[in-house]
C-alpha cells in the first residue's frame, strides 16, 4: 500500500503542476494547430474504443498522432503497432503518465477514450492545459463529476467535443428537422431500445495477480481498491467504473432525443428491470425499462441483454428510437428512418437509408481545432444527456421513482438517492475545483 500512497502522491503533485499553468490558458486554447497546418493529436486510452478512433483519425492526411498513454503497457503497444500500420503512418510515443502528454507543447488537442470512471481527471487537466478534447461518451461518470467538467471546459475556453458520432449522420439532420417541424404532430411519446443477447458478459473470473504490464492501481484510479480480476477488465458491465447500458448505449439515443424534442432535463425518472439472465460477476442489469418524463413527453428504453427478438421488424437493427406523433411515426436508427402515418400505419410513406460512418465527427473535430471554432454541441448538452443516463440508474439503485430539479441538479426530497450524484473517489484522484 505504502507504493500506492507514493503514486497517489505523484499524482496529487502533478495535478498541482498542471493547475500552475491555467495562468496562460487564453492564448494556448485559441491557439489552434501547429504552425503547418497539422494538428498534433495525443490518445488519453488505448483500448477497444480507443483503436477505432485511431482507426478514423489516422486517415486524416492534416493529423498527426504523436503520443499514445495507457495504464497498460501492452496496449499502448498494440495501439502504437495499429498506427504504424500503413497507409498514413504514424509512430507515436508510448507515455505510462497522461500528464506527460499534456506537457508536449507538439500536442494540439487530446483524445479521452479512457474507462468511463477515468473521464474526469484526464479532461479537467487537459482544460488546465489548454488543449482541445475529444472525449468518449458518456462525459462523465457521475453528476458531480460531469458538471465540474463543464465548468472546467467553460472556464477554460478549451474546445470539448463528446463522442456521439450520430450527431455527424446527415440522415439524423433530416429526421430531427422533419419532428422540429412538426411533420409528425405532437409527439407524446418516443421509445428507445437496445436488444441483443451479450452471453455471459464479463465471465466468472478469479482474482488474481494482474497482468504483466498493468499498473493496477492506477486502472482502478478513484474507484475503490480490489484484487485484480479478468472479469473487471470488462469494465462496460460494472457500476464502479461505468454506467452499463444506461452510459454505453442509451445516451446515443438520449442525445439525440433531446436534441429532436429540443428539451434540456426531465422532471420525474424511474428505472424497473434487473439483473435477472446473465450470470457473471458484473452488477449492470441485463434487463430495463426505464422512463423520463418530460413536461409535454414521455422518454422509454427498453433493453434485452439475453435476447434477439426485433420489435420493428421492417427496421431489422439491435436499436432505434420512434418518435410517436398524433400524425404519424417515425422509427430512426443508425441505417436510416421510415415514417408510417398513424391513418395508415402498415405501409411508409417516407424511407431514408444510410450507411452508419464514424469518421464525419471526428473530422469536425479536427476542423474546430483548425479553425478554433467551438463544438457544433456544446459540452454543456453532452453533460445533460449524461445526465439522464446517471439519473436512471440511480433510481435503479433506490429502487424507487425520483424527482428532478434540473436547474439546481438535485433530487428532491430523497437524501439516499441525491447522495448517488457523486461517488467517493480514492484520495488522491479527487476532482480539482474550477
Amino acid at each position: 500500500m505504502s507504493g500506492q500512497r507514493i503514486a497517489r502522491r505523484a499524482f496529487i503533485q502533478a495535478g498541482a503542476g498542471l493547475a500552475a499553468m491555467a495562468g496562460s490558458l487564453g492564448a494556448r486554447a485559441a491557439r489552434g494547430a501547429s504552425p503547418n497546418n497539422e494538428v498534433g493529436l495525443g490518445f488519453i486510452g488505448c483500448g477497444g474504443r480507443a483503436k477505432q478512433l485511431m482507426n478514423e483519425f489516422k486517415k486524416f492526411d492534416d493529423v498527426a498522432v504523436l503520443a499514445v498513454s495507457d495504464v497498460a503497457r501492452y496496449r499502448m503497444a498494440e495501439a502504437a503497432k495499429l498506427l504504424a500500420a500503413a497507409p498514413n503512418a504514424h509512430s507515436p510515443q508510448q507515455v505510462d503518465d497522461y500528464r506527460k502528454v499534456l506537457d508536449r507543447k507538439d500536442i494540439d488537442a487530446v483524445v479521452i477514450a479512457t474507462t468511463q470512471h477515468w473521464h474526469g481527471l484526464p479532461f479537467i487537466h487537459a482544460c488546465q492545459a489548454g488543449k482541445p478534447i475529444f472525449i468518449e461518451k458518456p462525459l462523465s461518470h457521475t453528476v458531480v463529476e460531469g458538471r465540474a467538467m463543464v465548468q472546467w471546459a467553460k472556464k477554460t475556453g478549451v474546445i470539448a467535443m463528446m463522442g456521439t458520432q450520430q450527431r455527424a449522420g446527415e440522415h439524423y439532420h433530416k429526421a430531427v428537422g422533419k419532428i422540429r417541424a412538426g411533420e409528425l404532430g405532437k409527439i407524446a411519446l418516443v421509445e428507445c431500445w437496445n436488444y441483443h443477447n451479450t452471453g455471459k458478459r464479463t465471465g466468472q473470473g478469479k482474482d488474481g495477480p494482474p497482468l504483466n504490464g498493468l499498473d493496477w492501481d492506477r486502472w482502478l484510479g478513484p474507484a475503490p481498491y480490489v484484487p485484480w480480476n479478468p472479469s473487471r477488465m470488462d469494465n462496460s458491465w460494472w457500476f464502479a467504473y461505468s454506467g452499463g447500458m444506461m452510459t454505453n448505449w442509451a445516451i446515443h439515443h438520449i442525445d439525440i432525443i433531446l436534441w429532436a424534442m429540443d428539451v434540456r432535463s426531465p422532471f420525474r425518472v424511474s428505472h424497473a428491470g434487473g439483473k435477472f439472465v446473465v450470470d457473471d460477476l458484473a452488477d449492470a442489469p441485463d434487463t430495463i425499462e426505464a422512463s423520463w418524463d418530460f413536461p409535454a413527453f414521455t422518454m422509454q428504453y427498453t433493453y434485452r441483454g439475453f435476447n434477439n427478438f426485433h420489435t420493428v421488424f421492417p427496421r431489422p437493427q439491435h436499436h432505434g428510437i420512434a418518435f410517436h406523433g398524433n400524425k404519424a411515426t417515425m422509427v430512426l436508427d443508425r441505417f436510416g428512418y421510415d415514417i408510417w402515418p398513424d391513418n395508415a400505419p402498415g405501409k411508409s410513406i417516407e424511407n431514408h437509408g444510410e450507411t452508419p460512418q464514424d469518421g464525419p465527427w471526428q473530422r469536425t473535430f479536427v476542423d474546430c481545432v483548425k479553425s478554433g471554432k467551438p463544438s457544433p454541441v456544446d459540452i454543456e448538452d453532452g453533460h445533460r444527456a449524461t445526465v439522464c443516463c446517471h439519473l436512471a440508474n440511480i433510481a435503479y439503485k433506490v429502487r424507487r421513482t425520483i424527482q428532478w430539479d434540473g436547474e439546481k441538479e438535485q433530487i428532491v426530497g430523497d437524501d439516499e438517492a441525491n447522495g448517488l450524484l457523486s461517488l467517493p473517489r480514492r484520495p488522491g484522484y479527487e476532482l480539482p475545483k474550477a
